[in-house]
């Protein structure tokens, strides 16, 4: 187990046979850095809100949902004047 520990691995035989492996967990890092996330988002390009929209408009299919909450959202229905 001291092995394990220190990043060891070790093959596991029944009669001869190779039956599996001991492998140490990988320690997986609670979170990434504020510093860290701001070095590997500057290589990232620029998101184009109007072009992300349009892809999805081009690209979606959303027949699922109510057509007129979409028209609704475009504004596309005179507003009720009261």
């Amino acid at each position: 187990m001291d092995g394990l520990e220190r990043g060891e691995r070790y093959a596991v035989t029944r009669n001869g046979h190779h039956i599996g492996d001991l492998v140490p967990l990988r320690r997986r890092r609670p979170a990434v850095s504020r510093a860290e996330f701001a070095a590997v988002s500057r290589g990232m390009p620029r998101l184009d809100d109007r072009k992300y929209r349009e892809d999805m408009e081009r690209h979606v299919n959303d027949d699922f949902f109510d057509p007129y909450d979409r028209a609704y959202g475009r504004r596309e229905f005179a507003e009720d004047e009261g």
